[in-house]
């Protein structure tokens, strides 16, 4: 019989909810995925929620041009 790969342990810490916050977050999690997969996706996609939000979110973009620009005939 084949033994499974060795995995590192994994660190887990319990939380409390309340019962609405669950609720929200069960609805946005997707089918196979975990809660814990759930939180990363929703905290890492999450829009911007004012102009400083998305003055952070476009740091990494900062001097990065748009490509080439297109002659526009009108």
């Amino acid at each position: 019989m084949k033994q499974p790969a060795h995995r590192p342990a994994v660190t887990s810490k319990t939380i409390s909810l309340e019962t609405d916050a669950y609720r929200l977050l069960r609805r946005e999690k997707r089918r196979r995925e975990t809660f814990s997969q759930a939180v990363r996706r929703l905290v890492t996609e999450r829009p911007a929620l004012t102009a400083g939000d998305l003055l952070e979110a476009l740091k990494p973009f900062e001097g990065v041009g748009a490509g080439r620009r297109r002659n526009r005939t009108a």
